[in-house]
């Protein structure tokens, strides 16, 4: 592209930020679902309180997941130095912006809601002895799974991981805001948390330079701490509510499957708000495309990890592995959710992103998106519910209002933050120096398929 282009297309999403503000209808999606969801939390807790509690867990859990992985993925763009991701890096990381939010949730879920793990001396689901094969946790977990340990473990590595986050979302966009306010002048948005983004920093090149070799340093940082965090995340909040039951990749599903979610996420926020944000100039066919493939490997990523923890706890066939599995494969009451989460996650994706055409289709990917995102969700909530919830029937009553209804919460809270950060910052990383096309970049196609050449 040429330098005269390339600058107009920068001039043109600059401006775009001018009078940029959340759609009313989605403001009023947004709050009605936060309404739906603080009601769903209170009414619940009146009628069955560890139900309510892990129906919370699991779309917290989901929320956190949304927003942490779509924010590694823009880091993976950083650190990859992937010209063609370059549209979608400032959705990712205005998703970081959610994550103060998310550990407030978290925190929550940590005052009101810790009772419902067995180990826990106040649980409230029962007898916790006689819910485990042979007698209590192993005594090696008493000093892991305390309390206190838990909860300051939680808070603590949330706080550190999240701050890491936020620290390269600053570096990324203080030249962005910069560069924004000097073309702008008066009529630049400026949104509290721009002034602290900003600091003292007045010159736009210079800091997109100085934030750039920053957050070239935090990439690897980021990565094995995220992959260190999450885990324990895995391991803690949703794997100790059988503390009978382990796996050594659970970690690994969980935060690759994260990552997963967060690209689903970019792809509806890229999507559907094109027009909105002004990304019609950027978001070209090969750009969904390249996306598509990218959630195509996350989906066989998916299916490959759950099969690598499935068969040798099938072919070991010990009561402490085999249990977990057989309440969420083999009862009638949890069966059918868990062939769902197969049809969802990757069964429906796997099959249809295998067409390259439905990559570069709008609607088509949007929808793709959603089944994908909708089918984790219910993987988290497979994956907890079981451990809170005894009865010999799946509630549907229960579940309809209180889990869907706390998902909408935390998804609404979601939009409202995310869209407002994007309503005043730049839809596409002006001042990132890979922005712009490299001439030699070639998107290959089917031969004929876009006529003779």
């Amino acid at each position: 592209m040429s330098a005269s282009n390339f600058d107009a297309k920068v001039g043109a999403a600059i401006d775009a930020v001018k009078g940029r503000k959340l759609p009313g209808m989605v403001s009023m999606l947004a709050y009605a679902g936060i309404a739906w969801g603080v009601l769903a939390l209170g009414a619940g807790l009146t009628m069955d309180w560890s139900w309510t509690w892990g129906a919370y867990l699991s779309a917290v859990f989901w929320i956190m997941c949304l927003a942490q992985g779509g924010f590694v993925f823009a880091a993976i763009l950083q650190g990859t130095q992937a010209r063609w991701g370059r549209p979608l890096k400032r959705i990712g990381e205005a998703f970081a912006l959610f994550l103060p939010v998310a550990w407030v949730l978290l925190l929550v879920f940590l005052l009101g809601g810790i009772n419902i793990y067995p180990w826990n001396p106040n649980f409230v689901g029962g007898d916790p002895v006689s819910l485990a094969p042979h007698g209590t946790a192993p005594a090696s977990k008493e000093l892991w799974l305390s309390t206190g340990f838990f909860i300051v473990r939680q808070l603590g590595g949330g706080l550190f991981l999240f701050g890491l986050s936020l620290a390269f979302v600053r570096n990324s966009m203080r030249g962005d805001i910069l560069a924004m306010r000097a073309r702008l002048g008066t009529d630049a948005p400026s949104p509290w948390w721009h002034n602290a983004i900003v600091g003292s920093a007045t010159d736009a090149k210079a800091a997109a330079e100085v934030g750039l070799a920053r957050n070239y340093t935090l990439v690897p940082i980021l990565a094995f701490s995220y992959a260190l965090i999450w885990s324990m995340f895995a391991f803690d909040l949703v794997m100790s509510l059988d503390p009978w039951w382990f796996s050594n990749m659970f970690g690994g599903w969980i935060f690759m499957s994260t990552v997963l979610l967060g690209m689903g996420g970019i792809a509806l926020f890229a999507l559907l708000g094109r027009d909105w944000l002004g990304l019609g100039a950027w978001l070209k066919p090969n750009v969904t495309h390249d996306l598509g493939k990218l959630m195509l490997a996350g989906t066989m990523f998916w299916g490959y990890t759950l099969f690598a923890q499935l068969l040798p706890i099938y072919y070991t066939d010990v009561p402490e592995e085999t249990g977990f599995l057989m309440v969420r494969l083999m009862l009638p009451e949890w069966s059918w959710l868990a062939r769902l989460v197969a049809m969802l996650v990757f069964i429906t994706p796997f099959t249809m992103l295998l067409s390259r055409g439905l990559k570069k289709m709008r609607y088509p990917f949007v929808g793709l998106a959603l089944l994908s995102m909708t089918g984790l969700f219910l993987e988290r909530t497979l994956l907890v519910m079981p451990s809170v919830h005894f009865g010999a029937t799946f509630p549907t009553g229960m579940f309809l209002a209180i889990n869907l209804g706390l998902w909408a919460g935390v998804i609404g809270a979601f939009v409202l933050v995310v869209g407002k950060v994007l309503s005043s910052v730049p839809a596409v990383p002006v001042t990132d120096p890979l922005l712009d096309e490299h001439p030699w970049d070639q998107h290959v196609h089917a031969i004929g398929a876009h006529g003779h050449h």
